[in-house]
Parts: structure tokens; C-alpha cells; sequence
């Protein structure tokens, strides 16, 4: 009986976004190797220093990826697009590292909160 309730305890731990410890340990070391291979793996001449990894979300059965990218550069559909055609190659790579059932799918998309904090420091400025 004891036994049943400690499993209960384990099978129900949930951290403050109500997912579990091991989703959150799982996707913290996707998010860890795939921005190590954007940035130093990727020879794509159009991805080469101009990607950073700024966060993922992953499912809760580890079949997608969404991972979010800050372009350093003006054209940032170039470097998108490269990006894309390097996701088998992340996704080959998040393999090897990881003993998964599943390995996710990748998805990149560009993360512009850099950019809209900017413009919103601006109009606040402004104001004053």
C-alpha cells in the first residue's frame, strides 16, 4: 500500500507550469543541443554566426519541436530558410545524443521579442 501512494506521489509531480520534471529535464537538453548545433555545427554559409537559440517548446510526446532563433541580420528569411534545410541534420544529431522513443520533429521559428521590447522602449520614450 505504501508503495502504491509513493508512485502516485512520483507519477503526479508537476513543477509550477504543470508539466512534468522529466519534460522539463528532456526539453532543457534538447534546447542545450540544438543551440550548440546551430552554433557551431551548421556549415551553412547563410546560418553561420547569424542564429542564436533562444528557446524551445516541446510536445508532451516529444514528436514536435517548436525552437524560436534570434537573426542577427537584416535577411532573416535566408538564414530561416537555412535553418530549415538543416533541421534533419539537428534533428539526426538530437538523436545520437538522446536515447529517445520519439525524436521531434523541428520546427524554427524567429523569435522577434528582441526586436518588439526594442520598439517598445522607443514609444515609451517617446511619451516622455
Amino acid at each position: 500500500m505504501l508503495l502504491k501512494k509513493k508512485r502516485l506521489i512520483m507519477k503526479n509531480s508537476r513543477n509550477k507550469n504543470n508539466t512534468s520534471y522529466k519534460h522539463e529535464r528532456i526539453s532543457s537538453e534538447v534546447e542545450r543541443i540544438i543551440g550548440e548545433v546551430v552554433s557551431y555545427e551548421i556549415q551553412d554559409k547563410r546560418v553561420l554566426g547569424n542564429a542564436t537559440v533562444t528557446g524551445i517548446i516541446l510536445s508532451r510526446d516529444y514528436s514536435h519541436c517548436k525552437v524560436f532563433v534570434q537573426i542577427d541580420v537584416e535577411n532573416k528569411k535566408e538564414v530561416l530558410d537555412g535553418l530549415k534545410n538543416a533541421s534533419g541534420f539537428v534533428r539526426h544529431v538530437v538523436a545520437e545524443q538522446l536515447d529517445m522513443r520519439k525524436t521531434p520533429e523541428i520546427a524554427f521559428i524567429i523569435d522577434d521579442s528582441a526586436d518588439r521590447a526594442k520598439r517598445i522602449e522607443q514609444l515609451l520614450n517617446e511619451i516622455k
